[in-house]
């Protein structure tokens, strides 16, 4: 029961691995067992196909499995995910190693009211300021509203050791901009 239990542990472990993490473990076997070096050389023959950036996607859509989150893949390849209750896109370029991230308009000020619009912008400056996740707003005319949305690049290569953490970490910053920008709201407006 141990064994079973031992290979499915580095059957996860070995999924959350890019083509350069399973080589650098076949390149370096001291330390590993030869069921695991066996199942690392299994892994690394299902990326000798493709293209890097469709690995790293492979790996990214393992990442997100992982972590539960559900996915959809739209006609460019781009992600759309749900973290927390909260949707994001990644952008993943074939021509770069970095992941766009983007939260999409979560937070809205009628054009009509002006000290709320005020608000708002002044809000997210000082999120700008003390968080590395880049907030813009943007005229709705259409709705009459101001919105925000939040987005950041990452790095996305082969050599970061735990992508799952990695990009949990990168997600949940997201949600300190939001905190930012209420507990913001929240007190300029007893001002």
């Amino acid at each position: 029961m141990a064994a079973k239990s031992r290979i499915i542990e580095w059957e996860n472990a070995l999924n959350l691995k890019s083509r350069y993490e399973l080589q650098y473990i076949l390149d370096h076997p001291e330390g590993y067992t030869s069921g695991f070096l066996k199942m690392a050389q299994a892994k690394l023959a299902g990326f000798s196909d493709m293209p890097d950036h469709e690995a790293m996607r492979e790996v990214l859509k393992r990442c997100l499995q992982e972590m539960g989150c559900p996915y959809t893949e739209d006609e460019d390849g781009d992600l759309e995910i749900w973290f927390q209750g909260t949707q994001f896109l990644l952008i993943l370029s074939p021509d770069n190693h970095y992941i766009e991230i983007i939260d999409y308009c979560w937070i809205k000020a009628d054009m009509d009211d002006a000290e709320e619009v005020d608000r708002l912008k002044q809000s997210i400056n000082k999120a700008n300021t003390e968080s590395d996740i880049t907030t813009i707003y943007f005229t709705d005319e259409k709705s009459h509203v101001i919105g925000a949305y939040c987005s950041t690049n990452i790095l996305y290569r082969p050599m970061i050791l735990d992508m799952k953490k990695y990009l949990e970490i990168r997600l949940s910053n997201f949600f300190l901009a939001h905190d930012i920008i209420h507990a913001e709201m929240v007190l300029l407006k007893k001002l």
